[in-house]
């Protein structure tokens, strides 16, 4: 097993701060036949719906202040106590009194490194993830809305100025990928485009959409920290490859109201190899991931 250098871990720990022209005709729905959409009236992730009524970063103009997001003594805490696991197994080194205070130094720079960019880059990662989960259980939605896109102000209900349970709902999914470390693990290929097996990305990405109605994306290009996060909610197959519909919190919910074009990624499938199409995010992005530890992580912070 090869070893992480102190420089690659901190680069790859780093990329847990990433963390936006298809006709709608084209998409069939698979959740309509299914016997729960039947029973609700409920079909698939639709972002005209189920997306926020604001946009990624409009409310409020001004970046917010990374107060608080979360303590260092418990980043510290984390990393110390997960060594054991995935990441003290990739990087081949055990515990010791030496690698305790390296990694309490590791934890002081990635604090520093999270601070500086929570919320600079917006909340996409914690808009897609907070969407999905009031999408999936409709209960946990903290205002009296019929659906997100009815949510057009991230600080709502605005009448009760002292509770922004949205907002709360939002930072908190933002935050905890800072203190994930099979988030990192998972996101290192990111680095490498080589390193992403894109036959296997498809294939994934497909059963998670059959299994439940979407999935997260992290798109980025050479500068990973510049990366963006967005929400896949249908796919389409045909002779060239696979197509993927997404919803990126960058747009609100009323621009994809009757709209014949959406945002997509997907897998050319024509060549001799599988590589990524990034459509309409060419020439900013390069590549994308699918890991189903985002939905790990949005579960254990939901039921906290």
């Amino acid at each position: 097993m090869s070893r992480l250098t102190r420089r690659q871990l901190l680069c790859g720990a780093s990329l847990s701060a990433l963390v936006g022209g298809l006709s709608i005709t084209a998409w069939k729905r698979r959740f309509d036949s299914t016997a729960d959409a039947e029973s609700d009236g409920r079909a698939g992730f639709a972002p005209a719906t189920d997306g926020f009524g604001f946009d990624n970063f409009s409310t409020p103009p001004v970046v917010p202040d990374p107060v608080e997001f979360v303590d260092r003594s418990e980043l510290r805490t984390r990393l110390l106590s997960d060594w054991d696991g995935p990441l003290g197994m990739a990087s081949g080194i055990s515990m010791t009194g030496s690698l305790e205070r390296r990694v309490r130094s590791i934890a002081d720079e990635l604090y520093g490194n999270a601070t500086r960019l929570f919320g600079t880059e917006g909340y996409c990662y914690g808009m897609a993830a907070t969407a999905q989960q009031y999408f999936e259980e409709p209960d946990s939605m903290p205002v009296d809305r019929e659906s997100a896109s009815e949510i057009e102000h991230v600080n709502e209900p605005l009448e009760d100025g002292d509770s922004r349970p949205v907002r709360e709902d939002i930072e908190r999914l933002h935050r905890r990928q800072f203190t994930e470390i099979d988030s990192w693990l998972n996101r290192w290929p990111l680095l490498r485009p080589g390193w992403i097996d894109y036959q296997a990305q498809e294939r994934e990405l497909r059963d998670a959409l059959d299994d439940y109605g979407s999935a997260g994306l992290t798109i980025t290009g050479d500068d990973v920290l510049r990366g963006h996060y967005v929400l896949a909610y249908d796919y389409d197959v045909d002779d060239t490859g696979v197509t993927f519909a997404v919803y990126d919190p960058n747009d609100s919910a009323d621009e994809y109201a009757g709209s014949n074009d959406g945002h997509t990624v997907g897998v050319e499938t024509t060549g001799s190899s599988y590589e990524p199409r990034m459509d309409a995010y060419e020439g900013t992005y390069d590549r994308f991931l699918f890991t189903s530890t985002d939905r790990t992580i949005r579960a254990d912070v939901v039921s906290a």
